[in-house]
């Protein structure tokens, strides 16, 4: 009878450590995602180019946690004259506005690295907040880590112990 327990506990604490390993692979796929994102909204690398907005469309709005909704703004333009290649007018479509932009002023637009068109962030706020926030997950994903490393741990450790005891 103590055997099956020992068996059962036993199991679930691999199950117990292989969801943690899963979320904490998880945390770190989100966080790899969230620097790649950033460095296209921040303008970092890639093509980066000024805008002149011609018109906006409001795609389906997302509920706030205030209980509101804010629509998400895919703005259509052409490129900024200054900037054409010689071209002719070459035309843009850019998604992730917040807020509507002014039509015929430049806006700043930067080619995030698979491909859709973003605006560049502009207060110091919104570039300190959307260049650590990768580190929230990636603090979770630590969290969630150190069970499965203490596991491993344990088990390596246990297992040189009876090495070293039989020899």
């Amino acid at each position: 009878m103590i055997k099956q327990t020992t068996v059962r506990m036993g199991r679930k604490q691999v199950l117990g450590t292989v969801v943690c390993g899963v979320i904490a692979l998880s945390l770190v796929g989100v966080a790899v995602y969230l620097a790649v994102s950033a460095v296209g909204r921040l303008g970092l690398v890639g093509q980066q180019l000024a805008m002149r907005v011609t018109y906006c469309d409001a795609t389906a709005p997302a509920t706030t946690s205030r209980g509101g909704s804010r629509p998400d703004l895919v703005c259509r333009g052409f490129v900024d004259p200054a900037q054409a290649s010689g071209r002719g007018t070459q035309r843009i479509t850019a998604t992730g506005f917040s807020s509507e932009p002014r039509f015929g002023v430049p806006v700043e637009v930067s080619k995030e690295p698979w491909g859709s068109w973003v605006p560049v962030d502009q207060g110091a706020w919104n570039k300190l907040g959307r260049g650590l926030s990768p580190l929230v997950p990636l603090a979770f994903a630590g969290l969630f880590a150190k069970v499965p490393v203490a596991v491993w741990r344990g088990r390596r450790n246990s297992g040189q112990s009876r090495e070293g005891a039989s020899a």
